[in-house]
C-alpha cells in the first residue's frame, strides 16, 4: 500500500532528500533542518518557491527535491512533444559547436544537459529532467556565453538557444512530482535517514574526510534508495553491512566522547533493519 502525501512522515522524508542535496552542495540548511524536525506544508511550499526562483542552480536542485513534499498538480502539457522539440534544439546547438573553437567545451556540456533532459522526459524520470535543465540554464548564462554573444556572428543563435533553454525549464518545472513509498518502507527509511543526515553533517560540515564515514554514508543512502524502489532484500543487505560496521566502531570507541553517538546510530539502524522484510 502506498502512503498519502498527508502523512507527516512522508513530508519529513521528502524534506530529508532535499536536505541531503543542500548538505552535499554546502548550501544553507537551517530552514530545511527545522522543517525536517517539524514538517509544515505551507512553510515547505514557501521555501520551495524561493529556492526554485534562485539564480543558483544548486539551490534550484534542492527545490526540485523539496517539491516531493508538495501535492502534485495535474500535467498541463505533452512531455513527448517537448522532448521532440529539445531533440531539434540539439541539432542547432551542435551546428553552433562546429563553428566555435574555444567555446566548444562549454557548448558541449550545455548540449549534453539538454540531451539528457530530453531522454529523461521520454523515460518519465521528471526529477532528473528538471535537474538537467536547471544545469543547462546555468550554463546558458555563464560569463563566457555572454562574451561570445557579443560577437555578431553568434549573437542571434546564442540568444535563441538561451531563450529556448529557459523556456524548456519553465515548462518542465510544471511537471508533477509524487513520492510513492510502500507502507512497510516509510518508518525504516525515516530511521535510516536521520542517521544518514547526521553523518553527512559531520562529513561535509566538520570536514572529516574519513573513508570509513564516506562508505557508511554511501551504504545508508543506498539502503534508502532500495527501500524507495521496493527492493527490500537489497536494502536489508546494505543496512546489515552498515549496522555491522557501526557495531565494530562502537566497540572501538567505547568509553570515549563519541561512544554515545555511535550507540545511537547502532540502535536506530538495528531497529530499522528489524522492520524490513527479508525478501524483495
Amino acid at each position: 500500500m502506498k502512503i498519502a502525501i498527508l502523512d507527516l512522515r512522508l513530508l519529513k522524508m521528502a524534506v530529508g532528500l532535499a536536505l541531503e542535496i543542500a548538505i552535499v552542495q554546502r548550501r544553507e540548511t537551517r530552514e530545511l533542518t527545522s522543517l525536517y524536525s517539524d514538517p509544515d506544508r505551507r512553510k515547505i511550499a514557501k521555501l520551495h518557491g524561493r529556492l526554485i526562483a534562485s539564480d543558483d542552480s544548486y539551490e534550484r536542485e534542492v527545490a526540485i527535491w523539496l517539491e516531493l513534499a508538495l501535492e502534485a498538480t495535474p500535467l498541463k502539457s505533452d512531455p513527448q512533444k517537448l522532448a521532440a522539440e529539445m531533440r531539434e534544439f540539439e541539432s542547432v546547438l551542435y551546428t553552433l559547436i562546429s563553428r566555435m573553437g574555444s567555446f566548444e567545451s562549454e557548448l558541449n556540456h550545455w548540449m549534453n544537459f539538454v540531451a539528457n533532459a530530453a531522454q529523461y522526459i521520454q523515460d518519465g524520470y521528471w526529477i532528473d529532467a528538471k535537474i538537467m535543465l536547471s544545469r543547462a540554464v546555468y550554463l546558458s548564462t555563464t560569463s563566457s556565453v555572454e562574451e561570445n554573444k557579443s560577437n555578431p556572428e553568434y549573437s542571434y543563435e546564442i540568444d535563441v538557444l538561451q531563450k529556448a533553454t529557459a523556456s524548456y525549464f519553465e515548462e518542465v518545472k510544471g511537471y508533477p512530482l509524487e513520492l510513492k513509498i510502500p507502507e512497510y518502507s516509510l518508518q525504516p527509511i525515516i530511521m535510516v535517514q536521520e542517521v544518514l543526515l547526521d553523518m553527512m553533517k559531520i562529513y561535509y560540515g566538520e570536514k572529516k574526510d574519513e573513508e570509513a564515514l564516506r562508505q557508511l554514508i554511501q551504504r545508508l543512502s543506498s539502503a534508502i534508495r532500495y527501500l524507495m524502489e521496493e527492493k527490500a532484500g537489497k536494502a536489508k543487505q546494505e543496512l546489515t553491512l552498515a549496522s555491522g560496521y557501526i557495531e565494530e566502531q562502537l566497540g572501538a570507541v567505547e568509553g570515549r566522547r563519541n561512544s554515545g553517538r555511535m550507540e545511537d546510530y547502532y540502535n536506530r539502524t538495528s531497529k530499522a533493519l528489524a522492520l524490513i522484510p527479508s525478501d524483495d
